[in-house]
């Protein structure tokens, strides 16, 4: 295995493992985003569920508050997360360009072989050719 191989597969493996922590990342990020819809609804069901109800109606505030913060740890979470995965998505975007490097380099060396070995192949019928017409020529004297 020439070493353009061994880099064809080195970078291969590294873009698939690119691509699966990206995937990860988003799977993650989706996930963020679903606890923050459930953390809306269930403020909003127990805002539904204080009214009327003065000594819930009391606790209302701080439980808002406590949510909020959370929401905005899960929002600086998933800000951070997407910040990160668009990063990961640049290095795809330069790992896959390179692989696409290597691989037109194999394929123009390969390309360069097979026309050196028509040209031996050529050369020798050539040769071949030439030795037939001279002794042709010299049992036709």
């Amino acid at each position: 295995m020439s070493g353009l191989d061994q880099m064809l597969r080195l970078q291969k493996f590294s873009l698939d493992e690119k691509r699966r922590q990206a995937a990860d990342l988003d799977a993650l990020i989706e996930r963020l985003r679903g606890d923050v819809r459930r953390l809306d609804e269930d403020v909003a069901r127990e805002i539904e569920t204080a009214r009327g109800n003065l000594d819930l109606e009391r606790a209302l505030p701080e439980y808002r508050k406590v949510m909020a913060e959370r929401r905005e740890r899960i929002l600086k979470s998933i800000s951070d997360l997407s910040a990160e995965l668009e990063k990961l998505r640049d290095q795809i975007m330069e790992s896959f360009s390179e692989l696409k490097k290597t691989e037109q380099t194999i394929a123009n060396r390969l390309q360069r072989q097979r026309m050196a070995q028509r040209r031996r192949d050529q050369i020798r019928a050539d040769e071949v050719g030439l030795e037939q017409h001279r002794r042709k020529k010299d049992t036709s004297l």
